[in-house]
């Protein structure tokens, strides 16, 4: 049983629609979210930090800063998250580094966060495995790689973990927001 969750997503968009509630295109641009759930997430009590990319302009903040926090509307996972926070989540504005070769990714995140990504590898002979996890139904991604976070470390407004050798997930998805 989940006894706590921490999580770091990160999100980089290769085409955003535009909306009524924003003119700017958002393509290119990326955002994270790191997060703390004392429980299982269906039952609350989360606490959030968003890090958007600096490059955007004010007007792409404002957008990510709604797509990010759940304020955007349906059509993704932020919504559903926001509604698990004991209290509406930080925004922070800085830089962001995203390096990604096929099952290897290297992020980081001004000072408060990284994270090292490599294949999961067989135990037998160190071939990199092809390993996936499929949800048909899921709303964050319905096909995902599974990868190893080699290293991952949070230090962002009270949020504070370190991780090595867990799982991780890479997936291109589409959402409606």
């Amino acid at each position: 049983m989940i006894k706590h969750l921490e999580e770091m997503g990160c999100v980089f968009i290769r085409h955003g629609g535009k909306h009524d509630w924003y003119q700017n295109p958002i393509d290119g641009l990326k955002l994270a979210q790191f997060v703390y759930w004392p429980n299982p997430i269906h039952e609350g009590n989360g606490r959030a930090v968003i890090y958007i990319d600096e490059q955007a302009n004010e007007a792409q903040r404002t957008a990510l800063t709604e797509i990010a926090t759940g304020n955007a509307g349906p059509g993704g996972p932020f919504e559903i998250f926001s509604s698990t926070y004991s209290e509406p989540p930080k925004v922070v504005f800085g830089s962001m580094q995203l390096e990604r070769s096929n099952k290897e990714a290297n992020l980081k995140f001004g000072d408060l966060a990284h994270a090292e990504i490599e294949p999961v590898r067989s135990a037998m002979d160190n071939s990199v495995a092809d390993v996936h996890m499929v949800l048909p139904s899921g709303f964050i991604w319905q096909d995902a790689e599974l990868v190893n976070t080699k290293l991952c470390e949070v230090n962002a407004d009270g949020l504070k973990f370190r991780h090595e050798n867990s799982n991780a997930f890479l997936s291109e998805v589409a959402y409606n927001i």
